[in-house]
């Protein structure tokens, strides 16, 4: 599946919808930057890029994202916009870990190209995981 921001990428239907969840093999990432949820569900308007795990504003407007993140321990990231954070969560169970599910959204005013994804910090800092009875999912669609 190729990626190509702003071609065809606003659909006859008008919406613009997404969700993709992390996938079980990409469980406890070890590294800092963008989260990528390779697990396509719906991506109405082909907005979202499992590959690079940034979804790409085809059409101006207001749009709602969300992020239900499954956390055995400590879990950080943020949802940013053009690699600015907009808003971020911190959830930990430490010293005792446990699994839990940490969760943030927002209402974002976007511009045609602009780009949104989930950062998360780095080793230490982002137990996340996804198993076949916990997910991890990034959703967002535009507002009517």
């Amino acid at each position: 599946m190729a990626c190509e921001p702003g071609r065809d990428m606003f659909g006859p239907s008008g919406t613009v919808a997404f969700t993709a969840k992390l996938k079980v093999d990409d469980s406890y990432p070890s590294y800092a930057g963008t989260l990528k949820f390779t697990n396509l569900l719906v991506n109405e308007g082909g907005g979202y890029c499992p590959k690079t795990g940034v979804f790409t504003c085809p059409v101006d407007g207001f749009y709602y994202f969300a992020l239900h993140m499954s956390v055995y321990g400590r879990g950080q990231g943020a949802i940013s916009k053009n690699g600015e954070k907009v808003v971020s969560l911190y959830q930990t169970s430490l010293p005792d870990k446990r699994s839990q599910v940490a969760s943030m959204s927002s209402v974002i005013k976007l511009s045609e190209n602009d780009e949104v994804s989930v950062n998360i910090w780095g080793p230490g800092r982002n137990d996340i995981f996804a198993t076949v009875d916990n997910d991890t999912v990034f959703t967002g669609f535009r507002l009517g």
